[in-house]
Parts: structure tokens; C-alpha cells; sequence
């Protein structure tokens, strides 16, 4: 429920205008498209970005590099309608830099693995 600033009714969070007094109702915190929007915005390019950087870590461990570098992917795709758009760009890259660090890491392993069984 959102609360008017006018006059205090209490109205839907779809609702743009109070059905009281038809005052302006505010946007923060406001669910749209099953994506939570602060202030009007979405934190999807946010999110991205944190995840690109968290990417280059969690590359040295292909189980947790996977999935991180994938939902940066993801976060990130999804920021570049943003308003951050330069955040969502950084954190695509970022992403794809971990993933590929992380595919090779993977690879590596493999193959240091079979040259120890095989010897």
C-alpha cells in the first residue's frame, strides 16, 4: 500500500494517483515487470556491475565462477536499458572477462589432471 502525501489515503501500489484526491502518488520502491524499481530506476546495471568485479575473483573457483560470472551476464544485459548505462557496459565486460578466465581455468584443471593420472 502506498499512502498519499496530501491527504493520507491509502491506495494500491499500482496506482499513480491517489483515488481520494487525485494527488501525484510517489514511485519509490514501486514493482514494475517483476523488476523492483528505486526512485524509478532499476538496479539491474548496479547489480551487473558488482557482479563483474565479484567475477574476477570467483574465476579461481569454476564452481562459484559459473554461476557469478553468469548472473553478471544477465544483470548486466538487462542494466544496458538503464539509466546507468555505462555501469551495465563495465559490468557485461567484466563478466565476460571472468568467464573466459574461468572456462580456461576450468580446462587447465582438466588437463593437469589427466597428465597426473595418466603418468
Amino acid at each position: 500500500m502506498k499512502f498519499c502525501t496530501k491527504c493520507g489515503a491509502a491506495n494500491y501500489d499500482q496506482n499513480v494517483k491517489c483515488t481520494q484526491c487525485g494527488e501525484d502518488l510517489p514511485t519509490q520502491g514501486v514493482r514494475v515487470n517483476d523488476n523492483i524499481h528505486i526512485d524509478g530506476k532499476s538496479n539491474s546495471s548496479v547489480t551487473g556491475f558488482v557482479l563483474g568485479i565479484c567475477s574476477l575473483i570467483a574465476w579461481f573457483f569454476p564452481l562459484i565462477g559459473y554461476p557469478v560470472t553468469i548472473c553478471g551476464i544477465v544483470f548486466s544485459s538487462r542494466g544496458l536499458k538503464d539509466d546507468k548505462k555505462t555501469m551495465a557496459i563495465i559490468g557485461l565486460v567484466l563478466s565476460i572477462i571472468g568467464l573466459i578466465a574461468t572456462v580456461i581455468n576450468s580446462i587447465l584443471g582438466v588437463l593437469a589432471n589427466t597428465n597426473t593420472t595418466t603418468n
